[in-house]
């Protein structure tokens, strides 16, 4: 017998990378905001709030906190990364290297969070780059112990209420109902694993 009084859950997730990457525009692309192509660098994090309904009337808030990522903000953006659930490691092409590091972060102050790698600005890409990406993407989902890829663009849309939507879907199956693995397939900005 189901219960008529849906399950409630309140979960934070950051959005972490180098300055510049587009974390900004993904919050403010998921929140329907106009994109901004030159939008000003984050220098203190910022945060809101959206519930995402999964089946079984399972409520998820996502408290969503947009840290700095610019080097000298760095002592004061670890400190929003404590308690936090779901991580998205923002990237773009020229910042690709810098994965290991954000994720080798995350993980020194919350050594249970889930990671997503997030690729951004893909709109920018051509096929060829893409398929890059995304190879190189899966190798850091497997070394790092990622549970998802997500290829995004704030300009267009791409991935972005797919990205949020699965960090929800993805912490319920992990820690709160738990269910078997999930396999999400879809090449064209939502997940290719979860959990």
């Amino acid at each position: 017998m189901k219960s008529s009084t849906p399950k409630k859950y309140s979960i934070k997730v950051v959005l972490v990378g180098s300055s510049g990457v587009g974390k900004t525009s993904l919050v403010n692309a998921f929140f329907d905001n106009p994109f901004e192509s030159q939008a000003l660098p984050t220098v203190a994090p910022a945060s809101c709030s959206y519930t995402v309904i999964l089946p079984d009337e399972v409520h998820v808030e996502l408290q969503i906190w947009d840290t700095a990522g610019q080097e000298r903000f760095q002592s004061i953006s670890h400190m929003f990364y404590r308690e936090s659930h779901v991580a998205f490691i923002c990237y773009d092409v020229p910042n690709a290297s810098s994965v290991e590091s954000w994720i080798h972060r995350v993980r020194q102050e919350v050594p249970e969070c889930l990671i997503f790698l997030v690729i951004t600005k893909t709109d920018l890409l051509n096929d060829e780059q893409i398929q890059n990406v995304e190879r190189e993407a899966e190798e850091n989902l497997t070394k790092f112990n990622a549970k998802s890829i997500f290829l995004t663009s704030a300009s267009s849309g791409t991935g972005i209420k797919d990205l949020f939507n699965a960090a929800a879907a993805c912490y319920n199956q992990v820690y709160i109902s738990n269910q078997p693995t999930l396999e999400i397939n879809v090449r064209t900005g939502k997940s290719n694993k979860c959990c």
